[in-house]
């Protein structure tokens, strides 16, 4: 019962909680490779190993997997980050040796037919058109990009026009063969089914899998502050600065999340009540944390108009020093902790949310942080905390602009 680890003999860790209130078992196989592990060239190839690896292996065509997998109620899915890639299904109990069977094919045995390889071309450069029509997605991608200054963490996950028409399946191939068959993968499942059983099917199943060294590691860099305006033509006026954070193994990381609920995290924000419920400069305004394995970002996002865009900056320039001088109240610290703490039980009923931290933990922490180790640790976090990590995170040198849209006359927009 509970969170167990086994590590198999190929080098696989598999990592499982039974939940024996849970009818469905979520399954998910995570490889530690992103975006953030490509050269420029290969930029987005990640994400289109993702997608082709649904595109038929030697058993089964691309119907095939889906037909199978909906025929008894349940999905599959895949997702591409900046440093992992996962890929997983979910079904009922009865239905596990399908999901196993159906996650380990693809990732064992997928064929890259060049056909499909074409064809798949066509569906992520429609992907890509339709973050440029996103504001918001293409306000982040863009923002990303001139913050790390052409280091891969601000790649575009999906990949550029350029990038992704220049894929064949010769490149692919040898792409997923040696990124994709190396230390690291983790197999994490939550549900019903005993440990020992999810080992002796994986482990059967993956039997073939030989892996070699672990991906290189791809050094931080510092960021690159700077004020970066692109004119479209839009109805709005979308902003985003950012300024560097936590990483994902940083002790300061919860007293981060309490600071970034402060922030901007929640409907009772600071950012929500100045920017929306009392001046009506935005619908949306808000603010999140993006950390990774040894590295962070925490970036502020409004969408407005261009007249008011200099008002937005300034009331959210107001909102950071007002934070930055330690006037935090320990009941605002209090409120914050609470919304922390339900977000995350309430989370800890989907299956899929607990499978996810199962490999997340595993990946970037090499053990498992259990949901009451994170409320002690949460709960441990002082208005002196998140005071004192203000007055350096929230510094104003730290931040860098991006602003896409309707860019206004005048003035030039600065933070």
């Amino acid at each position: 019962m509970g969170v167990e680890k086994t590590v198999l003999d190929n080098g696989v860790t598999v990592v499982t909680e039974q939940v024996p209130w849970m009818h469905s078992v979520a399954v998910g196989l995570w490889a530690p490779v992103g975006s953030r592990h490509e050269a420029p060239a290969d930029n987005g190839i990640s994400h289109f190993i993702e997608h082709m690896l649904f595109k038929g292996t030697t058993r089964r065509g691309a119907l095939d997997i889906t037909r199978e997998i909906e025929s008894v109620g349940g999905s599959l899915n895949a997702c591409t980050e900046r440093e992992y890639t996962c890929f997983y299904g979910r079904a009922l109990e009865r239905d596990f040796s399908l999901v196993t069977d159906l996650l380990s094919d693809i990732y064992l045995d997928p064929v890259f037919d060049p056909e499909e390889l074409e064809r798949e071309k066509g569906v992520v450069l429609q992907e890509i058109l339709m973050v440029d029509d996103t504001p918001e997605d293409l306000l982040d991608d863009y923002f990303q990009e001139r913050y790390w200054g052409g280091h891969p963490l601000g790649f575009p996950v999906q990949g550029t026009t350029g990038t992704v028409e220049s894929f064949d399946r010769e490149r692919v191939d040898a792409y997923f063969h040696d990124r994709y068959r190396r230390q690291g993968i983790v197999v994490s499942v939550a549900g019903k089914i005993p440990h020992a059983s999810v080992v002796e099917d994986w482990s059967r199943r993956l039997s073939p899998l030989s892996l070699s060294g672990g991906n290189p590691k791809v050094e931080p860099v510092p960021a690159i502050p700077g004020t970066h305006l692109k004119e479209r033509p839009l109805g709005q006026l979308h902003l985003c600065v950012g300024a560097p954070s936590v990483s994902l193994r940083s002790e300061e990381r919860y007293a981060a999340y309490v600071l970034n609920t402060l922030l901007g995290g929640s409907m009772s924000s600071l950012l929500f009540q100045e920017i929306r419920e009392k001046r009506g400069l935005a619908y949306a305004v808000y603010s999140s944390i993006s950390c990774y394995s040894d590295s962070g970002i925490l970036k502020i996002y409004a969408g407005t108009t261009a007249e008011k865009g200099h008002e937005v900056l300034g009331v959210i320039a107001d909102v950071l020093s007002w934070l930055r001088a330690g006037k935090i109240e320990e009941r605002d610290v209090a409120l914050a902790r609470e919304l922390i703490r339900g977000n995350m039980l309430m989370g800890l009923e989907n299956g899929e949310n607990r499978m996810t931290r199962l490999a997340l933990n595993e990946l970037f922490l090499g053990r498992q942080e259990s949901p009451e180790e994170v409320i002690e640790k949460i709960d441990a976090v002082t208005v002196d905390h998140v005071a004192a990590l203000a007055a350096t995170m929230l510094a104003h040198d730290r931040f860098s602009m991006a602003a896409v849209g309707d860019i206004p006359a005048g003035p030039p927009l600065a933070f």
